[in-house]
């Protein structure tokens, strides 16, 4: 289930008002809308019944809040010793809020059956480096590691406080996986596998009649396919047979595109199904941050410098994923590519906090949300901000969500 599209326009206002107006000086006056537009007052699956305002009144509210937070930064000391204000820590949370959002409204857009998005720009994808390396695994050293962020950038709670990790040595994928390799675990029957599914995971492919990718659909159809159908369409192991529904509309599954739009579960089997598994969030962060060199943590897979075009596909600039191999200065210490941007990756760990987690600014962002019913995904996606793609991101949902950028990248024990 996922939010009317005006919810999140509404909600961003409320929540840009609630942290850069009210909390810092100024009162609002429009209380009603306020409930209407919190997230916990009013769940998903009672914002379809809301009389929420038109665009343009929502456009309108969205300006004249910003209007209001920018006369208020003009004034701010963002050398307080507030620590929301402390280097600009509440604008940046906002901000990251926001662009969290847009990548909500473009999973939204995606369902839409009548309507698309068409994009005002829209960057080619680039092509994989010539001279990529094959694909297969990196080895990770068993040892110590720094897991989070302690740095002065903005980062979120359950980010923090950095802590001292240890892994044994381990097996991590040069690559996500891609929709070929994935159009093999079809062809194979492995929707009709019960030995590579976890009983929870098997429940859950029977009741929603899983049998391909969320929005692959095959040439000439409208909807999902029959298990068997997929099987036969498959087997001839050619993509050509099927289409893919983006948010901007129908397109191609190349080949060496991440797969994504699948759920927990089906990353789950296909991994069984490589003679693999998922990584846990830490050997994922450890493969994407830990420099062997130095025997440091760093913020982005390439080193200290933030996300730019030429090294990860964010910024909803390209409104797709690129073929594995496209982003040689996107590539981790260890020899990883593509951990940030493209897709998110499924890990198998739950969503907990860290040890002597504390939550800041307010406890519904993190803590309401630890427990086993929540998987964490690492890396983000295309539509992911580049403001919040970094090496200690975490993200997490349900693991039968399919509608998110996500995809998998398979891990091994040495």
């Amino acid at each position: 289930m996922m939010s009317p599209v005006a919810w999140d326009l509404g909600h961003i206002a409320a929540f840009e008002d609630l942290w850069l107006v009210r909390k810092l000086g100024e009162a609002s006056s429009e209380q009603e809308i306020e409930q209407a537009f919190d997230a916990f007052q009013t769940p998903r699956s009672r914002r379809g019944e809301l009389d929420i305002p038109g665009t343009e009144a929502l456009f309108e509210r969205l300006m004249t809040t910003r209007g209001a937070a920018m006369a208020g930064l003009a004034a701010v000391d963002l050398g307080s010793s507030n620590p929301l204000l402390r280097s600009g820590y509440v604008y940046e949370m906002v901000r990251d809020h926001e662009a969290q959002h847009q990548e909500t409204i473009l999973q939204a857009v995606m369902l839409m059956e009548q309507e698309r998005y068409v994009p005002v720009l829209r960057e080619a994808v680039p092509l994989p480096d010539p001279v990529a390396p094959a694909a297969g695994f990196v080895r990770v050293p068993a040892g110590p590691f720094r897991v989070g962020d302690s740095s002065p950038r903005f980062a979120y709670d359950n980010e923090r406080p950095d802590w001292d990790a240890s892994t044994d040595a381990y097996e991590i994928g040069r690559y996500p996986v891609t929709n070929a390799d994935f159009l093999e675990f079809i062809a194979s029957g492995g929707y009709l596998d019960p030995e590579l599914w976890s009983p929870e995971g098997w429940r859950w492919k029977v009741e929603a009649g899983l049998a391909a990718p969320g929005e692959w659909i095959l040439r000439g159809e409208t909807g999902p396919p029959d298990a068997e159908v997929a099987i036969e369409a498959a087997r001839g192991m050619d993509l050509s047979a099927w289409r893919c529904r983006s948010s901007i509309g129908e397109c191609d599954p190349l080949p060496l595109e991440p797969v994504m739009h699948v759920c927990y579960w089906e990353a789950e089997a296909f991994a069984r199904f490589a003679g693999a598994r998922l990584p846990t969030e830490i050997e994922w962060e450890k493969a994407a941050a830990w420099d062997p060199d130095s025997g440091q943590s760093r913020p982005y897979p390439w080193g200290d410098d933030e996300a730019t075009p030429a090294r990860a596909n964010l910024d909803q600039l390209r409104f797709g994923p690129a073929q594995v191999g496209a982003y040689t200065g996107g590539r981790s210490a260890l020899g990883c590519w593509g951990m940030l941007g493209d897709a998110w990756e499924w890990t198998q760990s739950s969503f907990l906090p860290y040890p002597g987690f504390t939550a800041f600014p307010y406890a519904e962002y993190s803590n309401v949300f630890f427990g086993s019913a929540y998987r964490v995904l690492r890396g983000g996606s295309w539509a992911t901000s580049s403001t919040v793609a970094r090496c200690s991101f975490r993200n997490w949902d349900y693991p039968i969500r399919r509608q998110i950028f996500a995809g998998v990248r398979l891990a091994r024990d040495v």
